[in-house]
Order: C-alpha cells, then structure tokens, then sequence
C-alpha cells in the first residue's frame, strides 16, 4: 500500500511529467525552435575543427541543409591533396559558422558561390574553407599556421566580426610581449572531452535533436558559459549591443598582421572580409567599426557594406529571421559577389592572364540563388 508520502511524489512527478509535455507542446505550436547543430573535434595542433567525415542536418522553421565535412575537415563534398594540380589558384579561407556556411546548403554557401564566380571568369582556382562555428581570429592565425599554409594558397582570406575581441580574448592562444605576438603555448578545447561523452549519449542526442524545449535551455546554457568566459557574466547586454562591444585590441590588431605577414611571407595575397550584423531587412552595421579606420580603408580590407544595403529590401531577406540570423541564399550571394569583385581587381591574388578580359562583376547580378 502507498504511504501518503509515496502518493504526493506520484502526484508531483505526474504533474511535472505533464508541465513538461505541455510546454513542449506550446514551444512547437507557437514558438519552434531552430536545430543547427555543429560537429567539432580536437585539432592536432591545439584548437578546435570540424570532424572529419562528419555529416549532420541543420533546420530551423525557415530552412533545412546537410553539413557534410570531408576527410581535411573542411565542408566541401570532396578531399583536397595538399599539393595542388599545375595552374590551379587556391584561396585559403578562415571564419567561423558564417563562411562555413551554418543554415545554407553547400551550393548556396559564400565560399561555393565565390570558387564559381572565378571558375566562370576562367580563373582556375579551389576555395578551401577552415571555417569553424565559433572561431575568432587567434583560432583562425593558428589554423592558418599549422595547416592551411601546408595547402600553398595564393590567396588567404581572415573573416572579421564583431564578435572576434571576445573571441580572441576566451581563447588565449596568443599574447604581447611589448609589441611582439607571442604564442602562450596553450590550447583552446572548451570542455572538449565533456562534450564529445556528452554528445555520444543516446538520451541527449535524443533530445538535442528533437525537443524544441531542450534546444532553449541549451541555448541559454551555452550562452551563459561563452559570456562568463568573456567577462560578460555580470551584464545583461550581449555583444551585439554596441554599449557592450570591445573594440579591436592591440592583441586583436597584431593577430592580423601576424597572419598577412605570414600569408605574404608564402606568396599569398592577404584579404579581410567583414560580415556585417544585421539590424533588420534594410539595416546592418559594418563589424569593422570596431577597427581603426586606418586599417579599414586598404584594399585588401573588404567590406560588403553597401553591397548589403544595395540588396536590401522589405520584402528581402540577405539573414534568415527565424533560426541563428545566418545568411540566407541572397545574402550569400552578394558577400561572394563583393568578395569576387575584389580578388578579380587585386593583381597579387591571381596571374593577370588566367583573368584578363573578365567582365566586370555587377553586385546585384544574382537574385534568389
């Protein structure tokens, strides 16, 4: 016979049990989440990458794509041989989720839309992407140091977002000594080891790949973490706000020139890409406000600013509204447009007669896909 006290833990348990079911109800009627997950694992030299062979299904109440990553650990549907075939460019390029294509299927990605773009003005030339969700440019200089250079680009490409400072300084890869770069000889594996036992549970892939509720405690939690890291814990801002935003360090400002002196070093053209962050369908804010004007107004400094704002429209979506606001097929389009435009201009990127006579690339050539 149950004791009074056994009923009311049943009763309890019975009425969690339903509270949860209900507001599992709720959230997908009325407020369905996004599932983008990301498959990540332990570089050999210290950082993280994406796992090779890996291949997960991102959707969001906008949209659905397979991430398929190859046997290199970049998202491309084949492997690269670090030699690279006689006359064959290659661009070398380093972000985090944007320009590894998060929330795109690999032909819309900015990276595929680009490799076509100089394909078309008879450019031979492979785009390889190191991309990782979540990179900051210290994460990109070591994956540049320790592997893409083993690829001989001609051309390397740093992303830069507003999110990059914060980045940088959670990872601690490197640190000034003066003046100087120096590395701090650590590595950059957050909860790793806790992550991958975690993932392989039965119960959690369960629900990371199903309950919507899950997916906004997840969210939160993992928030939470990056902004504790960051020493933003204690604030209710979030990096997007500009208030909260840090400008570009010395630290932030010496990785870059770290990684084009070492990309000219190789023989690569070097070429910083901003992505802008998005205020709604005809407003973004250039992520390079956050660095010195100094820097912003070289050539190889590209920013698809006006190109975005050329685009835009009520009716036009260039970032996805309901998932992680990653960009959509049309905002693709015109950050590899811009991006085209520029190396096609830029003689030390490619050999002036595997481009001469190209026509001139208009920004707003592509429409939808």
């Amino acid at each position: 016979m149950l004791t009074f006290n056994h009923k009311r833990l049943r009763i309890a348990a019975g009425f969690a049990a339903f509270s949860i079911l209900f507001a599992e109800a709720f959230v997908r009627i009325f407020a369905p989440q996004s599932f983008v997950p990301r498959d990540i694992t332990a570089a050999p030299f210290g950082v993280r990458m994406n796992r090779p062979g890996a291949e997960y299904v991102q959707r969001t109440p906008e949209m659905r794509s397979v991430v398929a990553i190859n046997a290199n650990g970049l998202r491309a549907p084949h492997d690269f041989a670090v030699g690279k075939a006689p006359g064959v460019r290659r661009i070398a390029v380093f972000g985090d989720s944007y320009l590894l294509g998060y929330e795109s299927s690999y032909d819309d990605m900015a990276t595929t839309r680009l490799e076509r773009t100089l394909q078309k003005a008879k450019c031979p030339v492979e785009v390889l992407n190191f991309s990782v969700s979540g990179f900051g440019t210290a994460e990109m200089l070591r994956t540049l140091e320790r592997e893409g250079l083993r690829f001989a680009p001609d051309a390397v490409i740093f992303q830069w977002h507003h999110t990059d400072p914060d980045d940088n300084l959670r990872a601690n890869l490197y640190a000034l000594e003066g003046e100087a770069l120096v590395d701090t000889g650590a590595n950059y594996l957050p909860a790793m080891g806790a992550r991958r036992a975690v993932e392989s549970n039965f119960l959690f892939r369960l629900l990371a790949g199903h309950s919507h509720l899950f997916a906004i405690a997840r969210e939160k939690g993992s928030r939470f973490v990056r902004r504790a890291m960051a020493g933003h814990v204690f604030s209710r801002k979030t990096t997007a706000s500009a208030k909260e935003e840090r400008p570009a360090s010395a630290l932030d400002l010496a990785i870059l020139a770290r990684a084009e002196a070492l990309s000219r070093s190789a023989g690569a053209a070097f070429f910083v890409v901003d992505v802008p962050s998005v205020q709604s369908r005809t407003r973004f804010r250039s992520s390079f406000r956050l660095l010195p004007e100094t820097l912003t107004k070289r050539e190889n400094y590209i920013s698809p600013l006006a190109a975005f704002e050329a685009a835009a429209g009520p009716k036009e979506k260039l970032y996805w509204e309901k998932g992680h606001r990653h960009l959509t097929p049309r905002g693709n389009a015109v950050l590899a447009t811009a991006v085209a435009e520029r190396l096609l201009a830029d003689p030390q990127a490619y050999d002036a007669l595997a481009c001469a006579g190209s026509p001139s690339l208009p920004i707003l050539a592509s429409r939808g896909r």
